[in-house]
């Protein structure tokens, strides 16, 4: 039996890691472990529930992303994780990581066991938390996280087997265990899946022809630099007719709110929307737009793949591989918080949208080379079975 661990499971969505990584091991006995809270929304999954592969342990419910009840929660989740692995006899263990200290617990559990142990590095913590705070607050921040950083680096140096969202994260871990392979595996766009559901939605929307349509997808959370975002959009005010789009809900609502109104930016937001609604939104827009914090340890998202996936010219303030897809595939432009801010770069491709607007087609050709699910996750099988 194959167990997957992880805190964010989101098993309701098919375009979950969990769930890619469970259908590409299909024909194996495969039990998923995971929480009954959803982090998105911040309030625990339907009780109806009916999938036989799937455990859920309850953990206690917090309302923001940086918070000590988040802390206790994920803490709760590592205590009840470590209990229900003695009630089990798996041959592999796969945990992704973020939580540290669910993936400290299967590490120890396999160590003890001789069990095969599989790391997915989806986001680094705590390091992605640094760029939240300055001053004081990362001083303080940095005495916290000793403790945590030194559970992480643990749990790489005990993997048998390193993967990782990107080729970043991956090598992060490998740094810290130099006796494990390392398999660099993207989250992969399924374009089946994609065209499937933006047909089967029956949400209507309606666009004017005459204006240009600015997405952002995803959370409304404190890793991303929504003053910036908003501010480089109101460039185009007075200039050219446009919306900005926010496809998504989270605990930056009334901030993002603020600055809109702040900066006069013609602007919706749809609220929590299920997957399929935000596919549709994205393939009535023109650009997208990923931005995260400045100085952020992200490289790679989900929001980046719906945007390719969807044909929108993307703007992207991440550096490494993500900027390098950009501008190899000619799928879009970076910017940065500096030379090339978002409103100088964004009124540019908008005055000469005739030109950049061909752009899109080049998302196909990054997904059949990089991006195809059935591409990145045809190594799963072979890495996820015992010798």
């Amino acid at each position: 039996m194959i167990v997957l661990v992880s805190a964010f499971g989101n098993t309701f969505s098919g375009n979950s890691r969990l769930n890619s990584i469970r259908k590409a091991i299909v024909g194996n006995k495969v039990q998923i472990v995971t929480t009954d809270f959803s982090h998105a929304k911040k309030d625990y999954l339907p009780k109806d529930r009916p999938d036989s592969q799937v455990c859920y342990l309850h953990v206690p419910k917090y309302g923001k992303n940086l918070s000590l009840a988040r802390v206790y929660s994920h803490l709760v989740f590592a205590y009840k994780l470590k209990k229900y692995l003695k009630t089990i006899s798996p041959s592999v263990v796969y945990c992704a990581m973020p939580t540290s200290t669910a993936a400290y617990v299967c590490g120890k559990y396999c160590k003890r066991r001789g069990i095969k142990f599989v790391i997915d590095v989806i986001d680094l913590w705590p390091d992605s938390l640094m760029p939240i705070y300055n001053g004081l607050g990362a001083k303080m921040l940095y005495g916290i996280v000793t403790p945590w950083r030194y559970i992480t680096i643990q749990a790489y140096r005990m993997a048998d087997v390193i993967l990782g969202e990107s080729k970043e994260y991956a090598m992060c871990a490998a740094r810290y265990n130099s006796h494990s392979p390392v398999f660099p595996i993207y989250l992969g766009v399924d374009m089946g899946y994609v065209n499937s559901h933006i047909a089967e939605c029956r949400v209507k929307i309606e666009k004017p022809t005459d204006e240009i349509w600015i997405a952002y997808a995803g959370s409304l959370g404190t890793s991303y630099d929504f003053r910036t975002l908003v501010a480089g959009v109101a460039a185009l005010n007075g200039e050219y007719k446009y919306k900005l789009v926010f496809i998504g809900d989270g605990v930056c609502r009334s901030e993002v709110e603020e600055f809109v109104a702040k900066y006069s930016v013609n602007a919706q937001i749809t609220g929590f929307v299920d997957y399929a609604t935000l596919l549709k939104y994205l393939s009535f827009c023109d650009i997208a737009v990923n931005i995260f914090r400045n100085n952020t340890k992200v490289v790679h998202s989900y929001k980046f793949n719906d945007y390719v996936a969807t044909s929108c010219f993307i703007l992207n303030s991440l550096s490494g591989e993500t900027a390098e897809m950009i501008e190899k595939y000619h799928v879009g432009l970076n910017f940065d918080f500096d030379k090339h801010p978002l409103g100088q770069v964004l009124s540019d491709v908008v005055e000469h949208w005739n030109f950049y607007r061909e752009w899109r087609k080049n998302n196909e050709k990054l997904i059949a080379e990089v991006l195809d699910k059935k591409l990145a996750y045809s190594l799963i099988p072979n890495i996820l079975s015992v010798d």
